[in-house]
Formats: C-alpha cells, structure tokens, sequence
C-alpha cells in the first residue's frame, strides 16, 4: 500500500458514516411516526376522563395521546439542552484549571 491510499480510503469512509446515521435515524423516525398514527387512528374515538389535583379532564383518547408525545419530546429536549449545557461548563472549567 501507498501512503496515498490510507487518507483517500479514510475520507470516503469519514463522508459515508454520517450519511448513515442520518438515513437510520430518518428511517427510525418515519417508522416511530407511522406507528404512532397507528395508535392514534386505533383510540379516535375514545374518551378519557382524568383526575388531577382538582381538575377533572375528559378529552378525545387522540388529543391526550398527541399532548403526552408533545409534552413528553419537550421534556427530552429540555433535559438534553440541561446536559450538554452542563458538559460545556466542566469542559471549560477543565481548561481553565490546567
């Protein structure tokens, strides 16, 4: 082997990996979604009754479905911005201490 060929053989497997990962998690996506549907279609025509605190709420099984996905990616988001907010600080304070 030439010392041509290990950076060209690097750089093509460098350039197909993220494209990978970004088709995956589509696919995975798409696959989440459609199932989802699924199960909203599935209870369209349900009624939930809940209790909270003092709140009484009777909502389309669908509507709850679709406010408990929201609610629950916005927690995720939410914590995920918490924990990368929190690795920058240890980071700079690591470079800063040496």
């Amino acid at each position: 082997m030439s010392s041509t060929e290990q950076p060209q053989s690097q750089a093509v497997r460098g350039q197909s990996s993220p494209q990978g990962q970004g088709m995956g998690r589509l696919i995975v996506a798409g696959v989440i979604a459609v199932l989802l549907l699924i199960l909203i279609l599935q209870n369209s025509g349900e009624s939930w009754r809940f209790h909270f605190f003092f709140w009484w709420f009777s909502l389309p099984a669908w509507l709850m479905l679709v406010l408990v996905l929201v609610v629950g990616f916005l927690i995720g988001l939410v914590t995920s911005a918490l924990l990368r907010r929190r690795k920058k600080r240890e980071l700079r304070r690591r470079s800063l201490s040496m």
